[in-house]
């Protein structure tokens, strides 16, 4: 395989991860984990409970959107419930009837500091950071917590950086070994399993960087190395697991923090002289003493929980992640995991808040609202906001606005400033119509902090538009549009079964959406649902993008879409698709090939499968014209020579006599590849019994091969192929760089069946099971060779086809 310098480059930091050894090592383990778990579970019974509990929370929370969905109708018709105006006092008899979060009198009489996250800032150039995740015993308010945690806190450190800085972060899962790890695609599950994701950042998506496809286990750590460009935006950024499955479980418990890239805005004097406060936000849904009544059965069940600390676990899902369940726990919005704290500003003075909204339940719309006194009266003006970024982003002017509308994986960067004379107030998370809600239910009006202005007048002035507006990324012109890309996302009913979707499918590691380097598409992206019109807000990693128009429809009239985007065009990471509505976008895909994801950023939507593989391919790095194809069915399999993990040479040739399958991987750097080795692993024990070879073929070199075959050994053949030369030879290599490819070989070397594809072949269950069933007469070898020959691509449901055709197929069993 010949290739040009910049691609041979691009190639390695994408596809081989030899720094990565300590991540090799666990994604290897969990290979054997998963195998041995049954051996390695003392208590059966146990794990024969929680896997029910898991199972059930599933079921119930499917079951309740499609409750949702029976009652979208008589939903569409409700009408807000009647509320106090926010400068009235509650009548205490009402206010006994609401949840806690809702009651004006505990956010008026707050006494709780405003705490700042812990504060880790990079020095000449370089970050180092710990981070171990592990159970905490903590308060939410007078709550007692037990929640997985980042260094012991309800809230990460914030990091701060500059543009060009290398982010060297360790991270530690100290969480216990699951008592069962299932293999289960787009449920809540393995929550102590997790990653990292760097939101926002525009840096590689490969290797040990903001790779989401990594995942550390339990007692295993992983190392990442950040490089930060030299010209990346500053702004405010955010850090989260990112681990497909236990995403929601992991951020809803409080993992989560700021980072910081420093400049550009701090650097105007205004702003600069402002005390700087981070908020991160978060809405922890934990389960402690709890009743619950579905009135959906005949007679109504009630659930009752008195547990002795709040938990977050899959067994609790079903009550959790629901649609309306979060203002049925009765939790808050925490700021830096504290309940209702206390602001205290000067009259006059100002302040810049960096909001992270890292909730993950519904939307959050602040206001700052006068604090309610008796007799009533002509309450003082609330306190505006001046909005300066969002996304970390900066608007190049500042937009005075009442009200901050924040969506899960939203930043605002605002300026608050104090009245001139004392007095209180409140911060409130403002009452939404069904119709603007993640639920699709209305959300009532709720306290997030109590602001007291006192102590003696300061004088400070605002910036000016003028110094702001060199600060903003260039729009994208009509004319530097290259393509049109859509993705329409949606919670559809399939049969009886509920199912999270973009374009119609959940997600697979098979499928992904191919892109390319230095392209400018413009995104028509629908939120399109069978349960009536649910917000979904979108997430792309890597790249920003324009926000040109938000469509959504009229709240008197639904079947009529208005513009939403008042301020627009916009640069963005995330944004909101209205229900029933569509999102307008450009983005430009720049500096960074290689494999990373979109998804929605209600988390457990991502979890259940509303996510999506992104590829960025170098369409200037081309291969060379005589790259072989894929080989036919039919023909014989070109040999190749490649060392194991000993450094001991093999042939192809040297495994003919017996039927074989022989895959390619990528390496062990990331979780698609790793559930491939697994499921070998898995039914490594029926291939041979059936007299069938299995050949693994990895990119990674025989260093890295070693160490990590050194502490948890696979049971059939890997071999080293760092450069790609058999790879090429089988033909899974193209001008985008390696791909995936898995081959039935019979006994003779020819090719039977075959499959390459961007993204791993996982049904090895049923490959084994269509190939090679079970005969009662001669050798295993001739029973298998007899099934594992041309005929057997029919038995597969896949005849005989030119490469050509198959290149981009997928196993249908």
């Amino acid at each position: 395989m010949i290739m040009n310098t910049d691609t041979s480059l691009r190639m390695t930091a994408s596809l081989t991860f030899p720094s990565c050894l300590s991540a090799f090592t666990a994604l290897a383990s969990l290979c054997i984990v998963i195998v041995a778990r049954a051996e390695d579970v003392p208590n059966k019974t146990v794990d024969v409970k929680e896997r029910q509990l898991a199972e059930k929370a599933t079921a119930n929370l499917r079951a309740k959107w499609v409750e949702v969905i029976k009652s979208a109708a008589s939903r569409a018709a409700t009408k807000p419930p009647v509320a106090t105006p926010p400068h009235l006092l509650i009548n205490p008899e009402i206010e006994a009837t609401l949840t806690p979060p809702r009651r004006q009198s505990l956010a008026r009489n707050s006494k709780a500091d405003f705490v700042e996250p812990d504060v880790v800032p990079s020095k000449d150039g370089r970050l180092a950071l710990k981070l171990e995740a592990a159970y905490a015993h903590n308060r939410i308010g007078t709550d007692p917590v037990h929640l997985r945690a980042f260094n012991g806190k309800l809230v990460g450190p914030t990091i701060r950086a500059k543009p060009g800085d290398k982010l060297h972060l360790t991270v530690r899962n100290s969480m216990p070994p699951e008592r069962w790890l299932p293999h289960m695609m787009n449920t809540l599950n393995s929550f102590n399993t997790m990653n990292m994701h760097y939101h926002g950042l525009h840096v590689s998506p490969n290797g040990i960087s903001d790779n989401v496809l990594i995942q550390i286990g339990p007692d295993e750590t992983q190392d990442y190395e950040i490089d930060l460009p030299a010209n990346h935006t500053p702004g405010t950024y955010w850090y989260h697991p990112h681990r497909h499955g236990s995403t929601a479980g992991n951020v809803a418990s409080g993992m989560s923090g700021a980072l910081i890239i420093e400049g550009g805005l701090d650097d105007i004097p205004e702003i600069k002289a402002a005390k700087e406060r981070v908020m991160v936000l978060n809405q922890i849904p934990y389960i402690y003493k709890n009743t619950f009544e579905d009135k959906s059965t005949t007679p109504p069940t009630v659930t009752k929980f008195d547990l002795k600390e709040g938990l977050i676990e899959v067994k609790y899902a079903g009550f959790i992640f629901g649609p309306g369940d979060w203002a049925k726990l009765g939790r808050y919005t925490t700021i830096n995991g504290v309940q209702l704290p206390v602001i205290r500003m000067r009259p006059g003075q100002i302040e810049r808040w960096r909001l992270v909204d890292s909730g993950q339940r519904e939307v959050i719309l602040l206001k700052i609202i006068p604090s309610p006194a008796a007799g009533g009266g002509t309450p003082p003006a609330p306190i505006l906001f001046h909005e300066i970024a969002v996304d970390g982003l900066a608007l190049g002017k500042m937009v005075e606005t009442p009200t901050i509308e924040l969506w899960p994986g939203y930043r605002s960067d605002v300026l608050v400033q104090a009245p001139q004379v004392a007095g209180e107030y409140l911060l409130i998370d403002d009452a939404v119509p069904a119709s603007g809600t993640i639920s699709g239910q209305n959300k009532p009006l709720n306290y997030v902090a109590r602001i007291i202005i006192e102590g003696d007048p300061v004088t400070m002035e605002m910036p000016k538009n003028e110094q702001m507006a060199k600060l903003r990324l260039p729009s994208i012109k009509d004319g530097e549009i290259t393509g049109q890309q859509e993705a329409k996302y949606g919670i559809l009913l399939v049969g009886n079964n509920v199912v999270f979707t973009i374009d119609g499918k959940s997600f697979d590691m098979e499928t992904a959406r191919q892109l390319k380097l230095n392209d400018v598409d413009e995104w028509t992206i629908r939120s399109v649902n069978d349960v009536g019109p649910v917000t979904h807000p979108f997430h792309i990693h890597v790249n920003p993008f324009e926000v040109t128009s938000i469509m959504a429809p009229a709240a008197d009239d639904p079947g009529k879409l208005v513009e939403q985007l008042k301020d627009g065009p916009i640069w963005r990471d995330t944004v909101k698709i209205p229900g029933g509505g569509y999102v307008k976008m450009r983005t430009r895909y720049t500096d960074f090939i290689g494999t990373f994801v979109q998804h929605c950023h209600i988390l457990d939507h991502e979890d259940q499968g509303m996510m999506q593989l992104i590829d960025i391919v170098d369409k200037a790095g081309k291969t060379a014209g005589n790259t072989p194809a894929i080989p036919a069915t039919g023909s014989t399999a070109a040999s190749f020579t490649l060392p194991d993990a000993e450094g001991r040479i093999h042939s192809l040739q040297e495994f003919q006599g017996k039927p074989s399958v022989v895959f390619f991987f990528k390496g062990h750097g990331c979780l698609h590849c790793v559930l491939q080795v697994t499921a070998f692993i898995e039914h490594f024990e029926d291939f041979t019994k059936r007299g069938i070879q299995v050949i693994g073929v990895t990119s990674d070199d025989v260093e890295t091969l070693k160490t990590a075959l050194g502490s948890s050994p696979v049971p059939f053949t890997l071999l080293a192929d760092p450069k790609g030369t058999a790879f090429a030879k089988f033909g899974c290599v193209d001008s985008d760089g390696l791909r995936h490819g898995t081959f039935a070989l019979d006994a003779l070397g020819r090719v039977n069946w075959r499959t390459v594809d961007s993204s791993p072949f996982l049904a090895v269950k049923e490959l084994l099971e269509k190939t090679a069933p079970e005969t009662k007469k001669g050798t295993a070898a001739v029973e298998a060779t007899a099934l594992l020959d041309v005929a057997g691509a029919t038995q597969l449901g896949r005849p005989s086809a030119p490469a050509s055709e198959t290149k981009n197929t997928t196993f249908n069993p």
